[in-house]
């Protein structure tokens, strides 16, 4: 069922982001075609490594999400990963953030290796969440960029450009270590990554 966005109850807003703030650990679908939704179909540079379009979803009138991971690497065992989301809407980027803070406090309840920071760009609007966090034997490390949308066609929304990286098993305890020194550069130049413009395509 499809939602008029111009009758979008706040309690809707909340869900959708809810579902922008959820942890990367959920399990993939199987897709033969996955669809691109944002005129950056790929590959995407970042960091001297391409990634290339591998998973995307639309599960709600106004969030969409797609992934994009180096080749030969799977959306259910990456290394390391791409994100875009969107979610359309008169919302703010604090509030999409706030949203994710909450999550990650609740988890750091049960995950010892939870912890986060959050930058703020005073001048620009946008924030950069770094934070830290396990599953099993899975250690992954993200940061997140939220911003206004900017859209050619003069769409409203918050849109997430995000970078994850993860260790297995006997593998997390370098990749811990190494983060320890290799953090705070790579996010000054995640922060100064010129990021893709989203032009949302007509449906």
């Amino acid at each position: 069922m499809r939602i008029d966005q111009r009758h979008v109850p706040f309690v809707y807003t909340l869900v959708v982001l809810t579902i922008i703030s959820l942890a990367s650990f959920t399990p993939r679908g199987n897709q033969q075609k996955v669809k691109e939704y944002f005129s950056i179909p790929g590959p995407v540079e970042y960091n001297k490594t391409m990634y290339q379009l591998s998973w995307s979803a639309h599960p709600a009138a106004n969030y969409y999400k797609q992934e994009y991971i180096p080749a030969g690497e799977k959306s259910e065992s990456f290394n390391q990963m791409i994100m875009v989301e969107l979610v359309l809407g008169d919302i703010a980027a604090k509030d999409a953030v706030k949203a994710k803070i909450a999550e990650l406090e609740q988890r750091k309840k049960t995950d010892p290796l939870a912890n986060y920071q959050v930058i703020e760009n005073k001048a620009t609007g946008e924030y950069l969440l770094d934070f830290i966090m396990s599953q099993g034997p899975v250690a992954e490390w993200n940061m997140y960029r939220y911003m206004k949308l900017k859209d050619a066609s003069g769409k409203k929304g918050i849109q997430l450009f995000a970078y994850s990286k993860r260790a297995y098993g006997a593998a997390t305890n370098n990749f811990l270590k190494t983060l320890k020194t290799t953090r705070t550069p790579q996010i000054n130049a995640f922060a100064a990554y010129a990021i893709p413009a989203i032009k949302l395509k007509a449906e």
